[in-house]
């Protein structure tokens, strides 16, 4: 029984009776079951990953690195940090770092940049500081641990110390 429409071209077959050919219909979704948030295996294996101390880890991302350009680009140096040019430049736009762009507006890193970089790259990514954390940090290693007047005495009694000596040897 096939079905047959009168067009202005003549008689064909109804839709619903031809055989389509291509993608068939896709079948009904079905809900996907919630995963556990966290195994218990998981958390335990999670606990014992031990964080590197400071220097040590800052050190490993860039092992021996010896600029050898004076300037690099931002896909360079995110090839570096094996990050996307994305990080890197919300990188530079968060932590006000003024780098040379070209007339084109191409980004470019010197390498003291590029260290600062990697200490941003170790705050973020392996000791897992916020944004907000990280800044707090970094302003905070800016600060000179201790005060101008105690470096001045100390160096006053130094000398003091020094001449103490010289005139004990005279």
């Amino acid at each position: 029984m096939s079905a047959t429409i009168l067009t202005l071209f003549g008689e064909e077959t109804a839709p619903e009776q031809a055989k389509a050919v291509g993608k068939k219909a896709a079948p009904p979704k079905e809900k996907k079951e919630k995963k556990e948030v966290r195994s218990e295996e998981a958390a335990e294996e999670q606990e014992e990953i031990e964080v590197p101390a400071d220097e040590a880890a800052a050190a490993s991302i860039l092992k021996d690195w010896e600029p050898e350009k004076q300037y690099y680009s931002i896909g360079e140096v995110a090839g570096l940090f094996n990050v996307r040019t994305s990080h890197i430049r919300f990188w530079t736009k968060e932590f006000n770092l003024k780098v040379r762009t070209t007339k084109k507006g191409d980004r470019l890193y010197n390498p003291e940049q590029v260290l600062q970089i990697r200490t941003i790259y170790h705050l973020l990514k392996e000791k897992r500081f916020t944004i907000k954390g990280a800044k707090a940090k970094l302003k905070e290693d800016k600060k000179p641990s201790l005060p101008a007047t105690d470096i001045k005495q100390s160096l006053l009694q130094l000398r003091r110390r020094l001449l103490e000596i010289r005139n004990g040897l005279a």
